[in-house]
């Protein structure tokens, strides 16, 4: 129903649209008794509002739907329609500086005050409030690597769980988002090769660290919040997220050869936002 001013607006708009009528001359035109009061013409007819009809616009297609992302615990984001985690931090080490040119990596994301010298990102995240997070995301744990003693050697257990993408964003110079796999900051230092990838199969797992106990009450803590691996690169045995395949970080069982590729690396102190995923 239209709003009666908009009808009268438009009413006047049409008036005064209209042609003037012009008069047709006639041979005689009768004098005018001024005697006589004129006769009143009755007024002109008020015209009825034009209804417009509907314009229908075509139809476009659909966009995207946005992503919802809401914060389940302090710095720990998650869309779980799509199953993707988020978390911030920082890059802590310097992958440019003349006089150190080789980084060697253990972790690729910890909490403050535990590895920020071997690792590739910092994050005040909680890992034990991404581990929930991930729950919550539908992903199941598993159990992180290790290794076993058969007799006469060790021999690496490899960790379990659902598979995950691990990506670091930060924003490139014109403000837009560089996503990258997290295992391309990595490389190898005997030959300058990225980090190996499994021929198949994920190449991240969600270990679900592990419950140890810890100090002089002996409480039963979340391993990974206090070792601070959260997401791991040689295995210590508590990561939250573990990369594939089993690592010692022990140079008298396996040689040190993971290194920070200083090409990918940003300068210290880059943003980088850590997102996980489901493996592809």
């Amino acid at each position: 129903m239209r709003h009666p001013l908009a009808a009268i607006g438009m009413c006047i708009a049409i008036a005064a649209c209209a042609p003037a009528r012009r008069s047709e001359p006639s041979a005689k035109q009768p004098e005018p008794d001024l005697k006589a009061p004129a006769p009143r013409e009755p007024p002109p007819a008020t015209p009825e509002p034009v209804a417009v009809p509907p314009t229908h616009e075509p139809q476009r297609p659909e966009s995207p739907q946005p992503r919802r992302v809401v914060e389940l615990f302090p710095g720990v984001r998650a869309d779980l329609a799509a199953r993707v985690i988020e978390f911030d931090g920082i890059v802590p080490l310097d992958a440019h500086d003349p006089a150190t040119p080789i980084v060697y990596l253990e972790v690729m994301v910890c909490t403050p005050d535990t590895k920020e010298h071997e690792a590739l990102v910092m994050t005040r995240a909680r890992p034990s409030h991404v581990h929930a997070a991930l729950l919550a995301a539908g992903f199941q744990p598993g159990a992180p690597g290790g290794w076993d003693w058969d007799g006469t050697r060790l021999v690496p257990r490899q960790p379990t769980g659902d598979g995950l993408e691990v990506l670091f964003v930060r924003r490139g110079p014109d403000g837009g988002e560089i996503e990258e796999p997290a295992e391309s900051w990595v490389k190898r230092e005997r030959d300058g090769k990225p980090l190996e990838a499994p021929a198949t199969g994920p190449r991240w797992r969600f270990a679900g660290s592990q419950m140890v106990k810890r100090g002089p009450g002996g409480a039963e803590v979340y391993d990974a919040d206090g070792a601070g691996t959260l997401v791991g690169l040689t295995t210590f045995g508590g990561e939250t997220i573990a990369w594939h395949r089993t690592i010692s970080p022990e140079a008298t069982i396996q040689e040190p050869d993971l290194i920070a590729d200083a090409a990918r690396v940003p300068k210290a102190g880059t943003a980088v936002t850590v997102r996980i995923r489901p493996s592809r």
